[in-house]
């Protein structure tokens, strides 16, 4: 994996919320159906407690909301307020009224140890530096209850030897202008530190095509 872009949290929240329309109307329809594929593998039942870190526009959200029970409330956070904004409408669009958003990094989650059945966290990995991986990864395990399932989908590649345009074209553009044009996100390989993090039963699926994609699963 190559390193991602030296970005505080500040400018990822700034960039992200001044996106967050665009993002819907143009990256979201491209991942939305390696979403799908995601959250079929991801086995939920209905009375399952479910946290998506990461939210974004909130289609992902809405479909992990009809997977359980009316009574289920879902919990996402994302660290950008114009996400959040863009997520609630597309909720209420959809007359969904059991999720609950909030504001938060997922470096530091608001949530008890043992809280959630799954945690599901969509395109967000891509755009960490590879020294903060094993930080978010450790406070995704804190957070499921023992026998929970961890389920991530990244912007990836076939395998470690692959060499991607992205890839190349990633450390050729300013961190600024990469931060705006592709929202500093290039391929990563999420298997190996998910095994490292502690997570156990560890799949990985690559999904090819317009979007290439990972889907990384484990269980705590």
């Amino acid at each position: 994996m190559i390193e991602a872009g030296k970005y505080t949290s500040h400018q990822i929240r700034d960039i992200y919320s001044r996106r967050s329309r665009i993002y819907r109307n143009t990256v979201a329809p491209l991942e939305f159906s390696n979403h799908l594929r995601a959250i079929e593998k991801a086995a939920i039942r209905p009375e399952d407690k479910i946290l998506e870190v990461a939210v974004g526009p909130g289609l992902a959200i809405a479909e992990l909301a009809k997977h359980v029970s009316q009574t289920t409330v879902v919990e996402g956070v994302d660290i950008s307020p114009g996400m959040l904004a863009v997520a609630r409408e597309t909720l209420a669009a959809a007359h969904i009224t059991n999720v609950n958003l909030s504001e938060s990094s997922a470096t530091s989650l608001k949530f008890p140890d043992n809280s959630f059945d799954l945690l599901y966290n969509g395109y967000m990995l891509d755009l960490i530096p590879l020294a903060d991986m094993p930080v978010i990864l450790a406070e995704f395990r804190r957070v499921l209850k023992v026998g929970g399932r961890l389920v991530l989908l990244n912007m990836s590649k076939p395998n470690e030897q692959t060499t991607t345009f992205r890839e190349r074209l990633y450390p050729m553009l300013p961190p600024e202008l990469a931060l705006y044009l592709i929202g500093g996100c290039r391929p990563v390989l999420m298997e190996h530190p998910v095994i490292e993090a502690g997570l156990r039963q560890v799949t990985r699926e690559y999904l090819a095509g317009k979007f290439p994609s990972e889907i990384v699963i484990g269980i705590k």
